[in-house]
């Protein structure tokens, strides 16, 4: 289990510690590392994710072996598919280098009332064509 933020600080105060601590080698997580971790945890294949998130076979595999960095509403995408609640859908956004939903930005707060109400892709697209806001599935500005 990692240690908590409170943890780390105090063991920066001591020098020793603190050394140790800087000296250990440390990898952030990536979009691809993080988005198999989800995946492995929800139980869905790669495949199924591929299907559910409506992206093409051979992008998604590329996403999942880092060697494409997925867009914001791939990742949203995702997170619709994948009925992932609000907090892991702004983990995979931010490790994913997108920027988190917003609920002050009428198009997010529309996905996150959609993430919360476990909308699948298709009714969280009704939503925002009835709103109207830009589809998940259109081109990224």
């Amino acid at each position: 289990m990692p240690e908590t933020t409170s943890k780390l600080f105090h063991r920066l105060r001591d020098r020793e510690s603190g050394e140790a601590f800087l000296s250990q080698e440390r990898t952030a997580p990536t979009c691809a590392r993080v988005l198999r971790e989800i995946l492995g945890r929800s139980g869905m294949s790669a495949s199924e994710w591929i299907a559910g998130a409506d992206i093409s076979k051979s992008y998604g595999y590329q996403v999942l072996r880092g060697e494409r960095m997925p867009g914001r509403d791939i990742l949203l995408r995702t997170a619709l598919a994948l009925q992932l609640p609000l907090k892991e859908t702004q983990r995979l956004l931010a490790v994913g280098g997108c920027g988190a939903l917003y609920p002050k930005v009428r198009r997010d707060a529309a996905v996150i009332f959609a993430l919360n109400q476990k909308m699948t892709l298709l009714e969280a697209e009704d939503l925002l064509s009835s709103l109207p806001e830009r589809s998940l599935f259109g081109k990224e500005l």
